[in-house]
C-alpha cells in the first residue's frame, strides 16, 4: 500500500497493477528490453543483461508461491490462463543428501531448479514414460 500523507488527511491508496508486459531482445542478444504498462500510471522501461534473466524469473517464481500460500485455494482445478509454451533446452533430474528430488529446467539463458514432492514422482515418471513410447511408437 502506498501512504500519502499530507497535514489534514492520510490517504491510503492500492499500488498500481502491471496490465500489459512487451517485450524484445537486443540486437546484439546481450539483453532484454521490457516495457511494463501499469494501471494508473504510465509505462516503466527496463532493460536486463541476459545472465540476471535467471534471477529476475527465479524471485518472480519465489514470491508467486509467497503469495499463493497467503490465500485460500480455488475452488476448481483449473489450468493456467496465461501459460505460455517455452522451448526447453535441457530437463536434469537429482537427489541431494535428504533425498529431496529435484528437477532442473533450462529456458534459453535461464536455469531453473524446482523441488518435486516425493507424492508427484511417480506421476512425472509414469507421464513421461508414456509419453516417450508415444513418440517413439513403442509400448510402454
Amino acid at each position: 500500500m502506498i501512504v500519502n500523507e499530507t497535514p489534514a488527511t492520510q490517504e491510503v491508496r492500492e499500488p498500481p497493477f502491471v496490465i500489459d508486459v512487451l517485450g524484445e531482445v537486443a540486437p546484439n542478444g546481450k539483453a532484454i528490453g521490457l516495457r511494463i504498462q501499469r494501471s494508473e500510471q504510465g509505462p516503466v522501461d527496463l532493460c536486463l543483461r541476459i545472465q540476471d534473466v535467471q534471477y529476475m524469473v527465479s524471485i518472480l517464481l519465489a514470491l508467486s508461491c509467497e503469495a499463493k500460500s497467503l490465500h485460500a485455494p480455488p475452488d476448481v482445478d483449473a489450468p493456467p490462463s496465461g501459460a505460455i509454451p517455452l522451448p526447453l533446452s535441457a530437463i536434469n533430474v537429482g537427489q541431494d543428501e535428504h533425498d529431496q528430488t529435484f528437477l532442473m529446467l533450462e529456458v534459453g539463458a535461464a536455469a531453473l531448479m524446482f523441488g518435486v514432492p516425493q507424492a508427484a514422482l511417480e506421476e512425472v515418471g509414469q507421464t513421461l514414460l508414456a509419453l516417450s513410447a508415444r513418440a517413439t511408437g513403442k509400448p510402454s
